[in-house]
């Protein structure tokens, strides 16, 4: 009877591992890399997808959902709470996010509910509450104290265009093709941004497809960006400098005889 039990114990498992492979997802970007100017007001990245499916495997009875999440590095922030003392507000009680994306933008077919299930979505940080931040200090995420700040720190960046979630932001334009528009603002840190595109059926992950979206600067912008990461010091001489050279020159210019 063992003997049996794990023989249907290893059947069962490579029909499971047959069946996540069932389905492969491939992905096409129109643009791995943008770059960003004195003019630079946005722009946007369109994803393809294709859902190729081997010829044995039968049509699943749910329909394909998908979930194209773009994120940038993760960060150390400091949020604070402002509360009124005499009449002024003043900066007060603080929390640390060790690990917060510097951009998140999510675009689903469908509602997160109707794409998988809670836990699942919560594992691969899928959706704007489910983003696995981590607190200095605290032993849980859950510390309704830290629940606060998180609020409102993921407010503020949605505020700010850096955080989106876009239901409905994934087109089907065939059974097997998708296509999906993400919008990059123009506040959008330079860096190497983590694109990962998710392929659900019936609240379970069946696949996944991975890329790269790189930000960079341009230009006189790229000189001064270079210049204050690698040449600190002397960036801020030159700023000094030039703060008392433009002082003199008006100096100058308006002075009275």
């Amino acid at each position: 009877m063992r003997r049996l039990a794990a023989v249907l114990v290893a059947v069962a498992a490579i029909a499971a591992a047959d069946d996540a492979a069932a389905e492969q997802l491939t992905v096409a970007l129109s643009t791995n890399e943008i770059s960003i100017d004195s003019n630079f007001t946005g722009a946007s990245v369109t994803v393809f997808g294709v859902i190729e499916r081997d010829a044995v495997t039968v049509s699943r009875a749910a329909t394909y959902e998908v979930a194209v999440l773009l994120r940038g590095q993760r960060e150390s922030v400091v949020a604070r709470r402002k509360d009124p003392i005499l009449g002024i507000w003043i900066n007060r009680a603080s929390e640390t996010f060790v690990a917060a994306p510097s951009f998140y933008a999510l675009n689903t077919s469908k509602a997160l509910d109707e794409v998988s299930t809670r836990p699942l979505l919560r594992r691969f940080g899928i959706g704007l509450d489910n983003i696995g931040f981590r607190y200095a200090g605290r032993a849980t995420v859950d510390d309704p104290g830290a629940a606060e700040f998180r609020d409102a720190f993921v407010r503020l960046n949605q505020r700010s265009g850096l955080y989106r979630e876009n239901t409905g932001g994934v087109d089907f334009m065939g059974g097997a093709v998708f296509r999906s528009t993400v919008w990059i603002p123009a506040n959008i840190p330079v860096g190497d941004y983590a694109l990962t595109v998710y392929l659900f059926s019936g609240s379970a992950l069946l696949a996944q497809a991975k890329d790269t979206i790189r930000i960079t600067k341009t230009g006189f912008e790229q000189l001064m960006f270079t210049a204050a990461h690698e040449q600190a010091a002397l960036y801020g001489l030159a700023c000094v400098a030039l703060a008392l050279f433009t002082g003199w020159l008006a100096g100058v210019i308006f002075r009275r005889d």
